[in-house]
C-alpha cells in the first residue's frame, strides 16, 4: 500500500517542479520560480547506500543557491538509518506518518459542517492559517505556496478545496486525486477558531469525497511526534508507513 503512496507523491514531485535533475545520489528537484517552498526544492535520496554526510555535501551542492537545504527519503528502512547521522551533522529530523483511512471515525460532525468550496474560497482560508505561521510574515511565501496548490492540482490531475464552516472558513484543506487514490494535505484552522470540530468536519469531508469518487486508498501524512496524529487516528486513519524529511534551516535572509 505504502508503493501506491510513493508513486504518488513522486508523480506530483517530478510534475510540479521546474527541473529534475539527475544526480549522484538521487534527484534534485529543482523550482527556482518557487524559490521560499521548501518541499520542490530538495534533493531526492535514491542511493541506498549514500551516508548523511553524502547526502548533505550533494544537497549543499544542488541547493547552493537557496537559504534552506532539505533531503527526502521515500524508503522508511533508509530513513530510519540516515536520522543519526544528519542529527549529528545538526540537521532537523522529521518522520512523516503514511496514515491511511481504514475505519469509520469516532464521531461524526453534523451534516453541512464543512463542503467542498470554489478555489478562490479554499485559497483565502489557506492563506489566512499561513499567514499565522512562522514564515508568515513574508507574503511572497504565502503567495508561492497558494501557486504550490494550484500546480499540484494541475499536476496531479484532479484538485479540490473543502472549507468547514464552508459559508465562513476557519479551515480548510486539499484533496487530490489521481489513478483511484486520494491525498488529504494542507489541513489549517486560523488560531481564533481551533478546538471548535472544524478541522474534523474538513477532513473527514475530503476523505468522504475520496471515496465517492472512487479512491480505493485514501492517505495523508503527518509529523510522528506531533499531536495531530492521535487526532487523524481517531478519524479514522491508521499508520502504513513512513517516510522521511531531512532538514537544515535557512542560513540568512
Amino acid at each position: 500500500m505504502t508503493e501506491r503512496v510513493v508513486a504518488f507523491l513522486r508523480r506530483a514531485e517530478e510534475r510540479v517542479v521546474d527541473e529534475l535533475l539527475p544526480v549522484e545520489h538521487g534527484t534534485a528537484l529543482l523550482t527556482p520560480s518557487l524559490p521560499l517552498v521548501w518541499q520542490l526544492n530538495a534533493l531526492r535520496a535514491e542511493d541506498a547506500g549514500a551516508s548523511a554526510t553524502e547526502l548533505a555535501a550533494e544537497a549543499e551542492a544542488v541547493l547552493g543557491g537557496l537559504g534552506h537545504r532539505k533531503v527526502v527519503v521515500h524508503d522508511q528502512r533508509q530513513g530510519q538509518s540516515l536520522a543519526s547521522g544528519f542529527r549529528r551533522l545538526g540537521w532537523n529530523v522529521y518522520e512523516l506518518l503514511v496514515l491511511v483511512r481504514r475505519r469509520p471515525p469516532e464521531r461524526r460532525p453534523a451534516d453541512g459542517a464543512a463542503a467542498e468550496v470554489p478555489r478562490p474560497t479554499g485559497a483565502a482560508a489557506l492563506a489566512a492559517f499561513r499567514r499565522e505561521q512562522p514564515f508568515g510574515w513574508q507574503e511572497q511565501a504565502v503567495r508561492q505556496l497558494t501557486e504550490m496548490d494550484e500546480r499540484m492540482s494541475r499536476a496531479i490531475g484532479e484538485g479540490h478545496d473543502f472549507a468547514a464552516p464552508p459559508d465562513d472558513p476557519a479551515c480548510a484543506c486539499r484533496l487530490y486525486v489521481h489513478d483511484r487514490v486520494g491525498q488529504v494535505d494542507e489541513v489549517g484552522t486560523v488560531e481564533t477558531r481551533r478546538n471548535q470540530g472544524h478541522a474534523t468536519a474538513a477532513v473527514l469531508a475530503a476523505a468522504d469525497a475520496a471515496e465517492a469518487i472512487g479512491c480505493d486508498l485514501v492517505f495523508l501524512l503527518t509529523d510522528a511526534n506531533d499531536w495531530p496524529r492521535r487526532w487523524y487516528e481517531r478519524l479514522g486513519f491508521d499508520v502504513a508507513g513512513a517516510v522521511y524529511e531531512f532538514l537544515k534551516l535557512p542560513l540568512g535572509p
